[in-house]
Order: structure tokens, then C-alpha cells, then sequence
């Protein structure tokens, strides 16, 4: 639990950093350790402690993924992860519910403790002022679409969505649906790696190559999805940024 408090006090110093004259630097040297963190080291941590919990390890699994999430910290190997831990049906509510929660989470904290940063970053990219117009005209559709369809890094995209004129309601019934594809992808590899490693034992009802079989199914439908929902929002106009550009 450590590491969730000590994240939480990063989450509190970059705030901090974004209202100080040399916010930016500091916020600057913020990411780069971000950048630095090394995922693999820290999901290790997270499963052997989620085992020693016992029931509370989904808990607690579920804290440090909303922290990694605020932090933009990379959380797809710790997706996958919940598959390897508690299964796919499990694994995804846990992690919508963590993702939902962490979205949310920045939603607020980038309409307020970091307005002024985001603000500046974001009055630099015109994809962003094309949604902000979308946004203000079709607030659910356009965040579901943006959730379909993976062109924005989805832990800092939360922030700047605190811009926009789409309400908190709205906005996170549109997260939990439009992620909840890709996260039943992902969370669904880390069962099929379990099965493969013999990790699931006899608890597992097919073969290893069945489950294999379903997640390329799974993962032929999601691109069409992706696809569909990109299709949607360059349609929207200046969402979806011009390769020729």
C-alpha cells in the first residue's frame, strides 16, 4: 500500500507544480519519472501481494490501478494482469470499476487543481478544440466514440475531457461503456495466458488453444468496433488528425 500513498502524494506535487511559476518543469520531471517506472517490477509486486491478502486483494488491486491510471502510469500489462489473477468475468468489473473511478477521478482534478496547465497544453492542439466543439453539441456520443476508439492515451486524455462542456454524469457512463471492450480483451489475454502456463490447474474448462481461439475472435470484433467508432468520429471533422499533416 505504499506505493498507492506515495503515488497519491505525486498526484498532489504535480497540482502543486501546475499553480508554482516553475510548474511546468516540475511537472516536466513528474512524467519523465513516470516514464522511468518500470511496470513489470510493480506488477509482480501487486500480484504477490494480492495473493497474501486473500480476499482483499481485489481491493487492493483495485487501489493501485486507480492510482496508476491518475499517475498516466502504463496500466495494460496490469489489465492483462487481473485476467492471470481472478479470471476474465471478475477481472474486467474490477478493472472498469478502478478505470471508471481513476477517470473520473482526473476528470476533476483536471477541472480543477490542473486547469491552468491542462488549459495550455490543450489551447495547442487543435484535435482537442475540435473536440471540445463536438463535446459541447454531443457530450456522450463523442467521449463513447473517443473511448471506442483508442486515439488518445486514455489516463491523460482524462484530464483535458475536464475541459470540455460534457457533464460528470454523462461522462462516465460513456467511459464505462466505451472501455469496457478492450478491457474484456485484455483482462481475457491474462486468463488465456494462465491456462497456457497450467496456472489455472483443472479449474480450467477447455483447452489452452480454445481460449486462444475465442480471444482472436475477440480481438477481430474489437477492431472493428475500433474501426467503426473511428470511422464515427472523423466524420465529427478534426478529431481524428490527418496523416498528411
Amino acid at each position: 500500500m505504499a506505493f498507492a500513498f506515495a503515488a497519491l502524494a505525486l498526484v498532489f506535487l504535480g497540482a502543486e507544480a501546475a499553480t508554482s511559476a516553475d510548474g511546468d518543469e516540475t511537472l516536466r520531471r513528474l512524467l519523465r519519472a513516470a516514464q522511468d517506472f518500470d511496470p513489470r517490477a510493480a506488477i509482480d509486486g501487486v500480484a504477490a501481494e494480492v495473493e497474501r491478502l486473500g480476499p482483499l486483494g481485489a481491493a487492493y488491486f483495485a487501489a493501485v490501478y486507480v492510482v496508476a491510471e491518475v499517475l498516466a502510469l502504463p496500466a495494460v500489462p496490469l489489465t492483462a494482469s487481473a485476467g492471470y489473477l481472478f479470471g476474465a468475468v471478475e477481472g474486467t468489473a474490477i478493472v472498469l470499476f478502478s478505470a471508471t473511478i481513476a477517470a473520473g477521478v482526473s476528470f476533476l482534478i483536471g477541472r480543477s487543481l490542473l486547469r491552468s496547465w491542462v488549459e495550455r497544453v490543450a489551447g495547442e492542439s487543435a484535435q482537442f478544440q475540435a473536440i471540445d466543439r463536438a463535446v459541447a453539441s454531443e457530450g456522450f456520443k463523442i467521449i463513447l466514440l473517443l473511448r471506442l476508439s483508442p486515439i488518445f492515451p486514455f489516463a491523460l486524455s482524462n484530464y483535458f475531457y475536464g475541459l470540455t462542456a460534457v457533464e460528470f454524469g454523462p461522462y462516465l457512463a460513456a467511459t464505462l461503456l466505451g472501455f469496457a471492450p478492450g478491457t474484456f480483451l485484455y483482462v481475457y489475454s491474462g486468463e488465456v495466458a494462465s491456462v497456457a502456463a497450467g496456472a489455472a490447474g483443472d479449474d480450467a474448462a477447455y483447452p489452452w488453444y480454445v481460449y486462444a481461439g475465442f480471444l482472436s475472435v475477440g480481438a477481430f470484433v474489437a477492431a472493428k468496433v475500433t474501426e467503426v467508432a473511428t470511422r464515427a468520429l472523423e466524420e465529427s471533422g478534426g478529431i481524428v488528425a490527418d496523416d498528411d499533416d
